[in-house]
């Protein structure tokens, strides 16, 4: 301003002030151009101020997209600059110094602490304090510059969860709706793009009906009881409702697991925990539904995935980490369609008594003569006070205790007797209802996007 007053000293030196009459002019002159350039200043302030703003808010949406990234995979510092910068392209748009403020984007991650802050500098060429040049000059500069910086958490967490899935044959007209659920759940959790070393979050399936398809894993559980479709379902004594290892009491070896069914689902088996977006994707693409619904057997098989106890029956890679690695969150989503009708128990049978219920498919095993315990399949009980349910909120209170979260889907209209075993399975806030197929494909979207924001903010 100092050059202002000095051009102002100049004019009111010269001749015209000698003049008195012809003073009120060049004053006037002199006042007006002052007004203007105030005006001007003023206007190019406001427009600084209003693009610092626009830059904080991108910066804010980028470092938080960062922490949602960083939180799921582990990310290289090229993967981490072209997310800034696709970031920043979506936030600002077309706004005159979108280049600037991505060449002069800079960002540090702190590891320790999930930490992640992001910064940008840019610059607007002033319009009216700069006018021709001359008043840059004499007033002030060119450009205007400015900054801002955005700090955002994320997740030093991994993640275990279970996807526990209803394929029996109720579900048959809606199976291509549940493979679209949790296709959803995984494109939240696992995105597209992501390899197996860089994901932190491990998914296993478990699709149940009468039993679970266990493939190459049954006969090592179950010794034979299994039946012809890996179909594995209960066991019995002081383990029934803990997650003890398969192997606990070597004496009980043939008949921990019992009662295989002819009715599991043929595909797919059950898929333990793995980061590979192609495995589980292929899981969920061949869920095919039959059988009577035997929930309580999922829920365990579920349950076992996510148990460092089994860790030595699934594969490397598979291992469930211990209960006690506070690095690593565990989760379970649990679905179904209706009551729970289906359980297993050791009945005493003659041989006639067991070739007739192996005939009518209630038994698995091979009769032999005399009278003997064979496993039996009982479709007596159903409703909330039944042995299958009754069983199935056993484990999810015992899984709870563990510390896993757990979140349940009722599929349907109103049913009292299953709504009040998933809501009694679920930890708090953890149950959904969907009566329709987009329900359930935003039932396991909100609960993915609920994991994820538990594991954000830890």
């Amino acid at each position: 301003m100092s050059n202002l007053w000095r051009i102002f000293s100049n004019i009111c030196n010269s001749r015209l002030v000698s003049d008195r009459k012809a003073a009120v002019l060049p004053l006037f002159g002199v006042m007006v151009i002052m007004i203007v350039v105030l005006a001007g200043i003023a206007v190019d302030v406001s427009r600084t101020v209003n693009a610092r703003e626009k830059l904080s808010y991108a910066l804010d949406a980028a470092a938080l997209s960062l922490a949602v990234d960083l939180s799921t995979t582990v990310m290289s510092d090229t993967e981490v600059r072209e997310a800034l910068a696709d970031s920043m392209k979506a936030n600002l748009g077309n706004v005159e110094f979108l280049d600037k403020a991505i060449k002069n984007l800079t960002y540090s991650i702190d590891a320790e602490n999930g930490l992640v802050t992001v910064n940008s500098t840019a610059s607007l060429n002033n319009y009216f304090v700069d006018i021709g040049g001359y008043m840059q000059e004499h007033l002030g500069p060119e450009t205007f510059t400015f900054g801002a910086a955005s700090q955002a958490t994320f997740s030093q967490f991994d993640v275990e969860l279970a996807m526990v899935l209803d394929v029996t044959g109720s579900m048959a007209p809606y199976v291509d709706s549940l493979k679209e659920a949790a296709t959803s759940a995984l494109n939240i959790l696992i995105p597209e793009g992501t390899s197996e070393e860089d994901s932190k979050v491990r998914i296993s399936v478990v699709p149940y009906s009468q039993g679970v398809n266990l493939g190459e894993y049954a006969q090592k559980v179950a010794k034979g009881a299994q039946g012809t479709q890996n179909c594995v379902t209960e066991r019995e004594g002081a383990a029934q409702f803990t997650d003890d290892a398969y192997d606990y009491d070597s004496s009980n070896r043939n008949s921990f697991f019992g009662g295989g069914s002819w009715d599991c689902a043929p595909s797919p088996q059950l898929e333990p925990l793995t980061a590979k977006r192609n495995k589980i994707e292929t899981a969920i693409s061949k869920l095919t539904a039959t059988g009577g619904t035997a929930g309580q057997t999922g829920i365990a098989w579920g349950w076992y995935t996510l148990s460092p106890n089994w860790a030595n029956l699934w594969p490397t890679r598979s291992e469930p980490v211990s209960y006690s690695d506070d690095k690593v969150l565990k989760f379970a989503i649990i679905m179904t369609d209706g009551d729970f009708n289906t359980f297993y128990r050791k009945r005493r049978m003659s041989n006639y008594d067991c070739d007739y219920e192996r005939y009518w498919r209630n038994v698995t095993e091979t009769c032999k003569g005399g009278t003997r315990k064979y496993w039996y399949q009982d479709f007596s009980e159903n409703g909330y006070g039944g042995e299958p349910a009754q069983r199935a909120v056993s484990l999810c209170k015992e899984m709870k205790s563990a510390g896993i979260t757990v979140y349940t889907v009722f599929f349907g209209s109103y049913n009292p007797d299953p709504i009040r075993v998933m809501k009694e399975c679920a930890s708090e806030d953890g149950y959904y209802q969907a009566t329709s197929k987009d329900d359930l494909v935003r039932a396991f979207a909100n609960i993915a996007k609920k994991i994820q924001s538990i594991y954000l903010s830890k």
